[in-house]
């Protein structure tokens, strides 16, 4: 079976990522989760509008608040003042609970982490902790700037499966260009005191990897992250900036010259080369689930305008969401590659994919 994975969803390093995941599927696996996995596989090549089956990988925003002011991240943290605005905040355990509870059956996977640092709370720990008690890989992308001691101990026996630290530089130079308020040496040596805890403690998780965002100024640090990275005793993978392509000055300020991009397959490249309009697994394999259980469709899109949620977990169960009519209208839009619908917010997808077709 040929499963269709879009690029600009798994980005660079697909190998890491693909492995990370299928470890999840062997580790976490039982008949039902597998008949669901190929059912879901299935409906993915035949595109179909209505869904049997449940998403098998779930990504769950514990909280859309972060310590640092990344410059292209979140709408630059702007306030959440409008009309339809979902507001900051942080997921409570029992609504992570009742997710776990109703979802478990068939989900491998869960990643605990949206638009904010996931560790900034502690009830982080406790979330982890049910999820893999109830069979699951967690999956977490952090910071690093808010850990200590006690917060690696609590890592460590959480059950956490697979730690992704987010470093964008090799020094504070580098690193602070785009990750503002983070502190480079901190984080180093967060993930000194993380690996010789895990030694004595004879721990096997988490698998730990360094996300390194590629953009213009950082670029040719690459190769120096890598070295850096093996001699921590850590993996490394890469992914793209996203920005949006009709803004000339984010362009300018972050994307890499057009060559470089050419090379590492930015998004732009990788859509004007294909050669049909690909099925989106985002409304079949997984879905984003806010902090306030507003259900995205995916994390793509900035998720702080709930006008355009597909519905509510404090509402409806998942499954009456699942194949409400957010989805089908959103599946039949992807399937004709015709975005008709101004008010489902894959049209903008849909637009955003033809407009580049034609660069």
């Amino acid at each position: 079976m040929v499963m269709i994975i879009p690029v600009e969803t798994m980005g660079l390093s697909k190998f890491i990522r693909l492995k990370r995941y299928f470890y999840a599927l062997l580790r976490h696996s039982s008949l039902r989760k597998i008949f669901n996995f190929l059912l879901i596989e299935i409906q993915i090549l035949i595109k179909r509008e209505h869904i049997i089956g449940r998403p098998y990988i779930l990504k769950i925003e514990n909280t859309n608040i972060c310590n640092l002011q990344c410059p292209v991240c979140y709408e630059k943290r702007k306030k959440h003042d409008f009309e339809g605005a979902r507001g900051y905040g942080r997921m409570k355990f029992n609504d992570f609970k009742k997710i776990v509870d109703e979802m478990a059956p068939w989900v491998f996977r869960i990643n605990l982490y949206g638009f904010g640092e996931p560790f900034l709370y502690d009830e982080i720990f406790e979330m982890i902790r049910y999820a893999t008690d109830h069979d699951i890989s967690v999956a977490i992308t952090s910071n690093f700037n808010t850990i200590n001691q006690d917060r690696i101990n609590k890592i460590l026996e959480s059950g956490l499966e697979h730690l992704i630290i987010s470093i964008d530089g090799i020094d504070q130079q580098s690193y602070e260009k785009y990750k503002v308020g983070g502190n480079y040496d901190n984080i180093i040596n967060n993930i000194k005191k993380l690996i010789e805890t895990k030694k004595d403690k004879k721990a096997r998780y988490p698998l730990v990897d360094w996300q390194f965002l590629i953009m213009k100024h950082n670029v040719s640090l690459m190769d120096t992250a890598a070295r850096i990275a093996r001699g921590l005793g850590i993996g490394i993978r890469y992914s793209r900036i996203g920005v949006d392509l009709n803004n000339q000055k984010e362009n300018a300020e972050w994307l890499p010259e057009v060559e470089i991009r050419k090379i590492f397959k930015f998004e732009d490249q990788v859509i004007k080369n294909q050669k049909e309009f690909q099925v989106c697994s985002w409304l079949y394999r997984t879905v984003f689930i806010n902090w306030d259980l507003g259900i995205s469709p995916c994390c793509n899109y900035y998720t702080g305008d709930k006008t355009y949620d597909f519905g509510n977990l404090n509402h409806s169960t998942f499954n009456e969401i699942w194949n409400g009519n957010e989805y089908l209208v959103a599946r039949k839009m992807l399937k004709n590659g015709d975005g008709k619908d101004f008010n489902n917010i894959c049209y903008k997808c849909i637009q955003k994919r033809k407009r580049i077709s034609t660069i």
